[in-house]
């Protein structure tokens, strides 16, 4: 049997250095995220999300031996071009020997507009990244190069607006960071963006969390407020918390997956696909099992809207990508041989380009070559509609 085709389910981009001088339309020049330097000569990002500048350090780090990973003090002339360039993106997937990937943004610079108080800067930022992405870093090749449109931060109607927009121009899916009515919680004024995501046929993403934009614009006031710095690494306690950190973002997702499970969403869209990217797949099997045992007994009492067990829902209409797990691989079938998907998160730090075949092979040796087909392309294609030929 040949060795299938890989699909990375969850790669970034750094953005360029003058990708908002290109996109952005001038007359929001100065509310634009600026380059700056970082307190180590690196370059940083300055954005209005509050504390110092964001350091490209730990996002521009593929190939790089892990001893000189640092957060600080990494310039572009030292990034790999492939972390910003379509075309050098492409190389560095043929030297990996990865097919297709899909390409989420850099959401630290997405909620600089996600979270502003000016409704008309919020899109424009959003649709200067999208026209970038579609029309520069994906252009060389789109069909290896899969971009995923960021939904904005503005009501139901420009969420639904914009998801329909993206279809047009060839996207095969969108990015939710926020409900898309613009509430703090799941509710049925979200049910309009769900149904024209099955109606498109767009399969919808979230990338780790759901932030809203009035949390979002709280969060940046507090950091104005206090000064305080995005990334303090100045003590063991500060390193430990970030790096320790790092392990756990699936304790994230998992209001925001239960909220999606027991609400009657997918009773009421049954066709509709719903990608949990980032957060791990070791954890959903005693997860899910948890959710049908609550479920079971407090069905009665609760008059939850749902005609089947949570479980249902999840391996009808959800999965999850994950990194590095062996503990999610042994329990496949549990979390769902056709629910789970293989990623790089390239070019964050957390990648292992140029060795993700050898990656693959070390952690998946030994299960049927069908079902690791799937982990690592199939079931990415499937969802995404890929064309993998």
């Amino acid at each position: 049997m040949s060795e299938p085709r890989i699909v990375d389910a969850d790669c970034h981009i750094l953005e360029p250095p003058d990708i908002w001088t290109n996109w952005l339309p001038e007359k929001y020049a100065d509310k634009a995220p600026k380059l700056v330097k970082d307190g180590q000569g690196g370059d940083a990002w300055l954005t209005a999300v509050g504390g110092e500048p964001d350091p490209i350090g730990l996002v521009s780090t593929p190939g790089m031996p892990f001893d000189e990973f640092r957060w600080f003090g990494v310039t572009y002339d030292e990034a790999r071009t492939g972390c910003y360039n379509g075309t050098a993106r492409l190389e560095d997937m043929d030297i990996d020997g990865v097919h297709a990937e899909l390409l989420y943004p850099p959401q630290r610079t997405m909620s600089h507009f996600l979270g502003d108080d000016d409704d008309d800067f919020v899109l424009a930022g959003v649709e200067a990244y999208n026209n970038f992405l579609f029309e520069e870093f994906c252009a060389p090749d789109p069909k290896r190069l899969v971009g995923v449109a960021q939904i904005p931060s503005l009501g139901i109607d420009t969420s639904v607006d914009a998801l329909r927009k993206a279809k047009a121009r060839g996207a095969k899916g969108v990015l939710i960071s926020n409900w898309p009515s613009g509430g703090a919680s799941l509710s049925l004024d979200d049910d309009p963006f769900w149904a024209a995501a099955v109606d498109e046929g767009m399969p919808v993403a979230v990338h780790i969390n759901i932030i809203s934009r009035k949390q979002r614009a709280a969060g940046r006031k507090a950091a104005a407020k206090t000064g305080n710095a995005l990334y303090d690494m100045t003590t063991e306690a500060a390193r430990a918390k970030a790096i320790g950190g790092m392990s756990h973002v699936f304790s994230m997702a998992a209001g925001n997956i239960t909220a999606m499970l027991f609400t009657g969403v997918f009773d009421r869209f049954p066709e509709l696909q719903v990608q949990w990217i980032e957060i791990g797949v070791g954890w959903l099997p005693h997860f899910i099992e948890c959710l049908d045992d609550r479920y079971w007994r407090n069905r009665s009492w609760g008059q939850l809207p749902i005609k089947q067990p949570p479980s249902f829902y999840w391996y009808r209409n959800n999965a999850a990508s994950f990194i590095s797990d062996r503990t999610g691989i042994a329990l496949r079938h549990q979390a769902g041989i056709n629910n789970i998907m293989w990623s790089s998160d390239y070019p964050h730090h957390g990648n292992d380009w140029p060795y993700s075949r050898k990656v693959i092979e070390e952690t998946m040796n030994g299960i049927p070559a069908a079902e690791k087909a799937l982990i690592v392309g199939g079931n990415a294609a499937r969802v995404w509609s890929l064309d993998l030929d």
